[in-house]
């Protein structure tokens, strides 16, 4: 499929989230099944026959969800309301809410009162995951999801579908890590923003659709860029405020990895093959990097973590901790002790689509990427 422009589907996916699902389900009479971030089994959703979709509520303006939610909840759980309350959501048939932490238990049980219509599951991760029983816990939690998803679609997962959402995610996965890599070597033209794009947009139509369209993006194009770019790891939940990214383009700064939900994080590892795909389901969430909720040995959890900043050449750490994010605050400043030890330079910035500007944000980091250029040699 040859596009005259083959960046703009998927620009066109983020500006309309939910239109490609609504028209999979008018084309197939299928369901589509919401989930929160972070780290639900898309594949389980995709083996039921639904189409999973992620739903984020960052830079959504608030309202409704006020009446239902403290105000002290971050920006991610209240913006993901709102766009339930006021009818953005009525495609799902379903939402899957996974426990990361308090706030996603309460929105579990404030997201059935709200839509009692809807089939809503509650999927409990565990919460440590270096912890013996933790495979074990997951796989059964994992079987758990897949009938309840059966219950909704019709179409109860066997090993057969299963294995094949594997393999398909997986391709998924090493074609948007493929794009993760040019971004590194060819920033002018695989900017930032662009590859958000085809991550996000990823996690909101057909799969099978988006491989499709990645093909016409020009892989071989070896055109290099002729401005110096510094290297920086980012740490989060989402990439908030909405258009970080293009700030980080234009400030000069080239994320070279991060622990974004719908980030790097999302696609370092596959699954593979194994004779039960709910274990290799389990095994890839288990190597996945931990996000902020989930507990290591606190010594291993700050180690990995600088050892990652190291090894991805950065030249300094951003940190975008959502507002009201008990489970981020209580990490960073771990974290912020250990790069201060280790020479790496940090910036934290509290996102929220309540009171944070973009243009305060873009303060911030244009002086830290100043700091960074004072600090080369």
């Amino acid at each position: 499929m040859k596009l005259e422009d083959p960046w703009r589907p998927f620009h066109q996916v983020v500006g309309k989230p939910l239109e490609q699902a609504r028209l999979w389900k008018e084309r197939t009479g299928r369901k589509v099944i919401g989930h929160l971030l972070p780290d639900v089994p898309e594949e389980i959703l995709h083996a039921a026959g639904a189409l999973p979709v992620a739903i984020a509520g960052a830079g959504v303006q608030i309202s409704r969800s006020q009446a239902h939610i403290p105000g002290y909840s971050c920006s991610h759980a209240m913006g993901a309301l709102e766009l339930g309350l006021q009818g953005d959501l009525d495609l799902l048939d379903g939402m899957v809410i996974p426990y990361v932490c308090d706030t996603t238990r309460n929105l579990y049980h404030l997201w059935n009162r709200c839509f009692p219509t809807k089939a809503n599951e509650f999927l409990r991760l565990p919460k440590r995951m270096d912890y013996p029983a933790a495979s074990a816990y997951l796989k059964a939690e994992f079987a758990r999801l897949g009938d309840s998803m059966g219950k909704i679609t019709g179409e109860t997962p066997g090993r057969e579908e299963l294995a094949a959402g594997v393999a398909l995610y997986d391709k998924s996965r090493a074609r948007l890590r493929e794009a993760y890599r040019r971004q590194r070597a060819h920033p002018e033209l695989w900017t930032s923003q662009r590859v958000y794009e085809l991550f996000i947009s990823a996690t909101r139509m057909p799969r099978e659709e988006h491989l499709a369209w990645m093909e016409a993006l020009p892989w071989d194009d070896e055109t290099q860029g002729t401005s110096e770019r510094i290297p920086v790891y980012v740490r989060g939940k989402v990439w908030d405020p909405p258009g970080i990214l293009g700030l980080f383009d234009e400030s000069g700064l080239l994320v070279v990895e991060d622990e974004i939900v719908t980030g790097f994080r999302w696609v370092a590892a596959d699954a593979g093959d194994s004779e039960d795909p709910l274990d290799a389901l389990v095994r890839r969430h288990l190597s996945t990097v931990p996000y902020a909720g989930y507990h290591l040995e606190p010594s291993r959890m700050v180690g990995d973590f600088v050892d990652r900043v190291r090894k991805s050449g950065a030249q300094g750490v951003i940190f975008l901790n959502p507002k009201f994010c008990e489970a981020a605050g209580f990490d960073t400043p771990d974290f912020h002790n250990a790069l201060q030890e280790a020479g790496i330079p940090d910036l934290i910035l509290e996102t929220s689509s309540r009171g944070v500007s973009l243009g305060q944000t873009k303060l911030r980091v244009e002086a830290f990427r100043e700091m960074l250029s004072a600090d080369l040699p």
